[in-house]
C-alpha cells in the first residue's frame, strides 16, 4: 500500500492524526521535568597517598600494591587504575553504573583505605579519598574590609557561612583565602642585656605565658562550669607587657 497516496486520499485522518500527535508531544513537553542544573550521579573517587622522598616502584610496591587489594574486595567495583609516580601514589576507583546510593559505596571504601594504613610505610601521609567530583560551586562571594584584622574577617566569614549553610540549596561552603595570623617580634638586645634575659630565653617566656591549661569541672544543680584557667595572648598589648 502506497501511504503517501493513502494519507493524501484521506486527508481530514491524516490531519487529526498530526494534531493529534503535536497536541501530545506539546502535553508530554510542558510536563517534563527541568532543572537549570540537572543532578549526574559521579561514581569516580580517588586515593592519594604521599610517600615523601621514595622512588614510583617504592610507591607501588609498598603504598600502591597494598591499597589496589583492599580496594578491590568492594563488591561494586567496576574497574581501577592507578599512578605510582615519586612520592605519591593515586588511584582511581570506578563504581558500576548500576548503582546509584553512592554514599555507602564510599564509607566502604574509607574503611578499606583505613585498614591497610597500618601497613603502610610510617612517613607516609594519608591515604586521602576524595570523592567529592561531583560537586560545584554555584556562587564566589569575595569579602573585604578596610581597617578589618584578618582574624576579625575571618570572624565574619564564618558567621556569613553559618548563615548560607541554613539556605535549603546549599550543601557545602568553603572558606578560601585565609591568612595564618603571625606576630613578629623585635627586640633590643641592650635592653634584653639590663633585664639579664638571652633571646632564647626571652622566646621561652613568651611561649611560657602563651598556654592554654585545662582546669577541670564545677557541677552545680541545673548546670556544668568548665574552668580553662589561661594565659593566652588577646592582643598585641598583652605580649608587650609580658616582659
Amino acid at each position: 500500500m502506497n501511504f503517501t497516496r493513502a494519507a493524501i486520499r484521506n486527508n481530514r485522518v491524516t490531519f487529526v492524526m498530526l494534531l493529534v500527535l503535536v497536541v501530545a508531544g506539546l502535553i508530554a513537553y510542558s510536563r517534563m521535568p527541568q532543572d537549570e542544573d540537572p543532578g549526574f550521579i559521579i561514581r569516580v573517587a580517588q586515593v592519594t597517598t604521599y610517600f615523601p622522598g621514595a622512588s614510583p616502584e617504592r610507591v607501588e610496591q609498598l603504598v600502591t600494591d597494598k591499597l589496589e587489594k583492599a580496594i578491590q574486595e568492594i563488591p561494586e567495583l567496576d574497574f581501577l587504575t592507578s599512578q605510582s609516580k615519586s612520592g605519591v601514589s593515586v588511584i582511581f576507583v570506578n563504581i558500576k553504573e548500576s548503582y546509584t546510593e553512592m554514599r555507602p559505596i564510599w564509607d566502604d571504601l574509607r574503611r578499606k583505605v583505613d585498614r591497610v594504613k597500618g601497613d603502610l610505610p610510617e612517613n607516609v601521609d594519608g591515604p586521602f579519598v576524595n570523592d567529592d567530583f561531583g560537586d560545584v560551586f554555584g556562587i564566589v562571594i569575595a569579602l573585604t574590609g578596610e581597617g578589618y584584622t584578618y582574624a576579625e574577617l575571618k570572624e565574619i566569614a564564618d558567621d556569613v557561612r553559618s548563615e548560607l549553610l541554613f539556605l535549603e540549596d546549599v550543601a557545602k561552603v568553603d572558606i578560601h583565602g585565609i591568612q595564618e595570623e603571625r606576630i613578629h617580634v623585635e627586640y633590643n638586645n641592650a635592653r634584653l642585656a639590663e633585664l639579664g634575659l638571652s633571646p632564647t630565653q626571652l622566646s621561652e617566656i613568651l611561649e611560657s605565658r602563651n598556654i592554654v591549661i585545662p582546669g577541670g569541672e564545677i557541677y552545680t544543680t541545673d548546670e556544668q562550669i568548665v574552668l580553662e584557667p589561661t594565659g593566652n595572648f588577646d592582643s598585641l598589648e598583652d605580649m608587650r607587657k609580658t616582659v
